[in-house]
């Protein structure tokens, strides 16, 4: 028996836990009076104090065609093809265009390396607008310079065209939401896509044209069981992405009032049968040959993300364990929110704010923090651990006064207590 398959120690430890936890500090502590000149500030901050290497702009868009039960996203649901278009043209060029302005007034500008293209659902856009949102990046971007453009692809609202047209546009990483591949659990959250859906869209020279392929897999949905999940993983395994992340679900009906409609037939799995399916999807995937790549993530052994395992550059961040060439974020479109040098923020929600704030010459900013030497310190050991799982005290040593027992004494006696239970090792 596994030491986690133990019921006492997991009663013992188990806790509320918030499974859509990316940040450190939470938003939670964030500060909501960080406004648009804060921002500009922060912004003249970091380039004034670094080259603005390791970038990536981010790309929000916030319409779907239909709602997913499972969602946290900020997303509209809507068929009306033209706010799509008065969004694009008229709110989020806007932002750009700010953008620009302020780089300019700067004099320098992010060396981006990455671009990030997420929802809601950015299918949604037409060949036309997805052109003209490209043409506008241009003025932010030196696209010689990307190497790598990921889009978030909604496997139904696409075909191969399409997909041969986000080639040819400079796209070469897709990202598929998938959450799981059980008809059972897809009605329940009403997201119906048949793995021949997905598997016929991937052909052999749709995946010549693209150099990552990932999937996205939810732990914790309605329905959801080992055998389902088991379902999952061998289509998965069929298939053969070159990257998953398998990500606990976060269930928030207070927000989110809709999630309410994932257990009009049964409750949601409780905390020991996801922990349950995502350990069974876990030793399937790595028995099927792929290989962990942080706590949540895998990759085919010759994957680019595999490799930025083995090589040490791999980087946690909100969108799962990446290979590590874009640490700062410059992200746009409502919601939106991103990191760079010290800094944290996010845009508005609601549509309108976010609208009112841009028409209005103003970042739509809604809160954000300055990170002190504590926060990046504890930001920065907390990612390496999801991502390796393990943390050397001599590589931030220095970054605690030279002394790293010293600086966390109270947190090491409360972990030898799961020392003392088999969790984990100190080690000289």
């Amino acid at each position: 028996m596994e030491i986690t398959d133990n019921v006492n120690l997991l009663k013992k430890y188990i806790q509320p836990l918030v499974f859509d936890y990316t940040e450190y500090p939470t938003k939670a502590h964030w500060n909501e009076n960080f406004q648009s000149i804060d921002y500009e500030e922060a912004l003249q901050d970091w380039l004034e104090n670094s080259d603005g290497e390791n970038s990536m702009f981010y790309v929000h868009t916030p319409f779907c065609e239909q709602l997913c039960y499972f969602c946290l996203c900020s997303k509209e649901i809507t068929k009306d093809y033209k706010k799509v278009k008065d969004y694009l043209y008229n709110v989020l060029f806007k932002e750009i265009d700010m953008l620009v302005s302020v780089f300019n007034k700067i004099g320098k500008k992010p060396k981006f390396k990455e671009i990030y293209f997420g929802g809601g659902s950015p299918t949604y856009y037409k060949k036309q607008e997805f052109q003209a949102l490209k043409n506008k990046m241009k003025e932010l971007i030196n696209f010689d310079q990307i190497n790598t453009w990921t889009v978030e692809i909604d496997p139904r609202r696409v075909d191969a065209d399409k997909l041969k047209f986000y080639h040819s546009m400079g796209v070469n990483r897709l990202s598929f939401g998938i959450q799981d591949f059980n008809l059972g659990v897809q009605k329940e959250i009403n997201r119906i896509q048949p793995p021949d859906l997905v598997e016929n869209l991937l052909t052999k020279e749709i995946r010549s044209m693209f150099s990552a392929i990932n999937f996205d897999l939810l732990i914790g949905l309605p329905a959801q069981t080992t055998d389902t999940i088991e379902e999952t993983i061998n289509h998965v395994s069929r298939i053969k992405p070159t990257q998953l992340q398998t990500m606990y679900m976060h269930y928030k009906p207070d927000t989110r009032r809709y999630m309410t409609n994932m257990v009009r037939n049964q409750a949601l799995p409780d905390f020991y049968d996801r922990r349950a399916i995502f350990h069974k999807a876990r030793n399937l995937l790595l028995k099927s040959g792929y290989k962990q790549a942080g706590f949540e993530s895998y990759a085919l052994p010759n994957d680019e993300l595999s490799e930025a395992i083995e090589e040490k550059k791999a980087y946690y961040n909100s969108l799962g364990t990446q290979v590590g060439e874009a640490n700062n974020f410059i992200a746009v479109g409502s919601s939106a929110h991103g990191s760079f040098g010290d800094y944290y923020f996010q845009n508005f929600y609601e549509r309108n704010l976010y609208t009112d704030a841009v028409m209005s010459g103003d970042f739509p900013i809604y809160r954000g923090i300055k990170l002190n030497k504590d926060d990046k310190l504890r930001r920065d050991i907390i990612k390496t651990i999801r991502t390796y799982f393990k943390v050397s005290y001599k590589d931030y040593n220095e970054r605690c006064n030279g002394n790293f027992n010293e600086y966390f004494a109270n947190e090491i006696v409360m972990l030898k207590h799961a020392e003392s239970d088999g969790l984990l090792n100190f080690k000289n």
